[in-house]
């Protein structure tokens, strides 16, 4: 019996080593891997700092855009609530002043900027031709897609 167990030994032991040596391949592949997921795990872990200070930046700059707009909304609406208590008389009126009050001339030149007029009462008074129609056109501009460059050079005229 034990001579039989030594010819079976003898005859798996070429399979025996040929398993033992992909095992032992296996070790070293599973070794390399961990060594590329470690090092993976570093940069992703980096990676993942990086876009939590991301985030937080951009969080901040949200929270300022959120004040500004808290601030600014109100004033927005009163002034849709103004443009909507105007009427045609009153743009007759207005342009029928020789010398106008500074704050009307503030404001027209703020809309002859956004027409893309020369920023002056004669041109104002040219848009203010068909009071009715310059009505219409201020009710209808597209405030939500006022370009940047306009935006910082009506700046002045707030």
């Amino acid at each position: 019996m034990v001579d039989d167990l030594k010819a079976t030994l003898i005859k798996l032991r070429p399979e025996i080593d040929k398993n033992e040596a992909e095992t032992q391949a296996m070790v070293v592949d599973l070794e390399v891997r961990q060594k590329e997921a470690a090092e993976q795990e570093k940069v992703t872990a980096g990676e993942e700092a990086e876009s939590r200070k991301l985030f937080a930046q951009v969080a901040g700059i949200k929270a300022e855009c959120e004040a500004a707009l808290e601030v600014a909304m109100p004033v927005y609406r009163d002034a849709l609530r103004a443009l909507d208590t105007l009427d045609k008389g009153d743009i007759t009126e207005m342009k029928a002043y020789a010398s106008p009050a500074e704050e009307i001339v503030l404001v027209v030149k703020a809309v002859c900027l956004l027409r893309g007029k020369p920023e002056n009462w004669d041109e104002a008074k040219k848009l203010m031709g068909n009071a009715g129609e310059f009505l219409q056109q201020l009710k209808t501009y597209p405030k939500d897609n006022i370009k940047e460059r306009l935006l910082t050079k009506l700046k002045k005229y707030t």
